[in-house]
């Protein structure tokens, strides 16, 4: 039976993953089944989001002038992506938001007010508190069929929860993310 790729049956057709970035994993415990304040889940963490976008890609046009004509060439670069926002259904144990606060706590401490507090030994560059991040876009049979690799991502702000036992929903936030590179790849 044919069925169009874009059921909408279900609003959580896309898959966010993430490995944990290697500043994280040395600040948390891997003891199996030890939840704490100063600890998240060692290796990756995985969204099953309800919202976000692909950002637009843009290789912007020059404009040659010549003899009284405007001819167009290539600029050959790419403008800088815009950040994303994703939307997530927060999972009933928090583990979800809880992986994203931590790392915005790392990258601005809610007490010190500075990075990496608990001065983690690391090799004090970028790539310690960054990671890919991939977006799966899945099918009606929830099939992975593309992905999106955000390349080395770090979030800038997580949402707000909302409480309203009133609304029988379940409890949602998001966060936005800022990236270097994007690459797609189609998955058979």
């Amino acid at each position: 039976m044919q069925q169009s790729t874009l059921n909408r049956s279900r609003s959580d057709k896309f898959l966010l993953v993430f490995d944990v970035p290697p500043i994280l994993k040395l600040s948390s415990k891997q003891v199996t089944g030890e939840r704490t304040n100063r600890t998240i889940m060692p290796d990756a963490v995985q969204f099953s989001i309800y919202g976000t976008i692909v950002p637009e890609i843009t290789v912007p046009a020059i404009e040659n002038r010549y003899i009284g004509n405007t001819l167009y060439v290539s600029s050959h670069t790419k403008n800088s992506y815009p950040p994303v926002n994703v939307k997530f259904k927060v999972d009933n144990e928090y583990n979800n938001y809880w992986a994203v606060y931590q790392w915005l706590n790392l990258l601005h401490d809610q007490v010190e007010g500075r990075y990496n507090a608990r001065d983690i030994e690391v090799d004090k560059n970028f790539s310690d508190y960054q990671t890919d991040i991939t977006l799966y876009g899945l099918d009606e049979f929830n099939n992975k069929r593309i992905k999106f690799i955000y390349k080395k991502a770090f979030p800038t702000s997580i949402e707000t929860i909302t409480y309203d036992y009133q609304n029988a929903e379940e409890l949602l936030s998001g966060f936005t993310f800022v990236y270097s590179q994007m690459h797609v790849e189609l998955i058979d």
